[in-house]
């Protein structure tokens, strides 16, 4: 079998045409991503529009690229993202306006995109489409977000990082979860699978951790669930298994703040990942073959998603822009060249140094404690897509014209600026300049050139 072929670019520049920007809008076209739109086709542009005090989600003017192209096929785009479970206590994107007010604070602007951006799910998340999933591993159905669902056509971009459940978030994990309406994700949190005793889905509890009145955020954790389930008294922590809808509330009020007394599973991550594949496949259903394409920018690679309102030191440098058709390989792809990449130094608070990690090392899982790759080898058991895949590695060509292609305009401005003064009649008002004598040794007050003969006599002197 043929391997997939994944486009890559590096996010290195040196030039007008090396610019991330310009070397996605390249790889749009060289992936064949303009394929996936025809003309008149309303298409869905997914990106994450990342928590409020979220410092690492993708720059307005990288997925602003992305429209522009589509726009250029003949398409209609419109950006999208859905609400989200109450997983946070401070969660920004629990309902539509909330949601909008912090895209539009991260700069996802209708006059910055270029077009309109749309939660996908609904002011309060739920609006979708049920899917059924007869051969899902672990779901068997799915609720799509409406918007998502009934769109002609769309692009999946995506930002490369990590996540603390699913270990890595890409473009699977961009559909898989921010695809999904709330009971939908509700479903791939995988609620009430089976009894308290043993599912799952339910959080790994020890209430005799709790301290109940005397920890400083019992409020907080009790506020936090939307179902009211949880009770804080004297005694400690109590959950009413049969409101628990699974939102991980508490679960990060009580490990964000440094407490003990709820967590997770250590087997819950991987079928949290194996659900994401599910639902991702879902999501794909919901379009004909070959309307949907796939890119990927793995910079300011955090340990955590844009679904923290927060940022660590990335993990590793910079790589640069991935587009592909196949969603399985793209996102092996950006994971091998995370895993390859260099650590740098204090990246994901130091956790990587102190662990040993070296590039080649599976980054995600020294972080989370389960490799990303269970989400992987699931989607390809989907039939999603292959984790056999071919880089072709892009560079943009070194030619005027490729120089001028992306540009504000295709000539050099100066040529504007001359044009328009030659229609004015007061150019000498605007440059008043006169040339007047200048000492040229005068720096020599203030110090020496490097490498002059000034500094290596100092030098010597000392």
């Amino acid at each position: 079998m043929a391997k997939s072929k994944v486009w890559f670019s590096d996010a290195n520049a040196t030039n007008w045409a090396e610019s991330l920007v310009c070397k996605a809008k390249d790889l749009f076209y060289e992936a064949g991503l303009n394929e996936c739109i025809s003309p008149g086709d309303s298409v869905a542009v997914k990106i994450h529009v990342g928590e409020y005090n979220r410092t690492r989600t993708l720059r307005p003017e990288l997925v602003a690229a992305i429209v522009e192209e589509v726009k250029a096929c003949g398409g209609r785009p419109f950006v999208t993202d859905t609400t989200t479970l109450p997983y946070q206590a401070f969660n920004s994107r629990i309902n539509a306006t909330l949601e909008l007010e912090s895209a539009y604070r991260h700069g996802f602007t209708p006059d910055a995109l270029g077009c309109p951006i749309v939660i996908a799910d609904g002011f309060s998340g739920d609006d979708d489409v049920r899917v059924d999933l007869p051969d899902g591993i672990i779901l068997k159905e799915a609720y799509v977000a409406s918007a998502i669902a009934t769109a002609d056509a769309m692009i999946d971009l995506a930002h490369g990082k990590g996540h603390p459940i699913t270990s890595y978030g890409g473009a699977i994990k961009n559909i898989g979860i921010g695809g999904q309406s709330k009971r939908g994700k509700f479903l791939e949190h995988l609620a009430h699978w089976g009894e308290p005793a043993d599912a799952i889905g339910y959080p790994l509890s020890d209430p005799s951790a709790c301290a109940g009145l005397k920890c400083d955020f019992h409020k907080q954790c009790m506020d936090g669930c939307h179902a009211e389930a949880i009770t804080i008294d004297a005694n400690g922590f109590h959950r009413d298994t049969d409101k628990c809808r699974l939102c991980y509330g508490c679960q990060v009020t009580c490990l964000f703040t440094g407490h003990t007394s709820q967590g997770f599973r250590p087997e819950y991550f991987p079928y949290a990942q194996i659900a994401m594949s599910d639902a991702a496949n879902a999501v794909l259903k919901t379009f004909v073959p070959g309307k949907v394409g796939f890119m990927v920018y793995a910079i300011d690679v955090d340990a955590n998603c844009d679904c923290i309102p927060w940022a660590a030191n990335p993990v590793c440098p910079d790589i640069g822009v991935f587009a592909s058709k196949d969603i399985v390989a793209i996102d092996t792809a950006v994971l091998d060249a995370i895993d390859a990449a260099p650590i740098l130094p204090g990246g994901a608070n130091g956790v990587l140094e102190d662990a040993g990690v070296k590039a080649g090392d599976d980054k995600f899982q020294a972080l989370v404690g389960a490799t990303p790759r269970f989400q992987l080898t699931a989607a390809q058991k989907l039939g999603m897509g292959s984790m056999e895949y071919e880089i072709i590695t892009y560079e943009p060509p070194m030619t005027r014209e490729h120089m001028a292609k992306w540009q504000i305009r295709p000539e050099p401005t100066a040529k504007y600026l001359r044009d328009i003064w030659k229609k004015r009649k007061h150019v000498q008002e605007i440059e008043p300049f006169k040339r007047t004598a200048f000492n040229i040794n005068i720096y020599k007050e203030y110090g020496s050139l490097p490498g002059s003969t000034e500094e290596v006599a100092a030098a010597e002197d000392k």
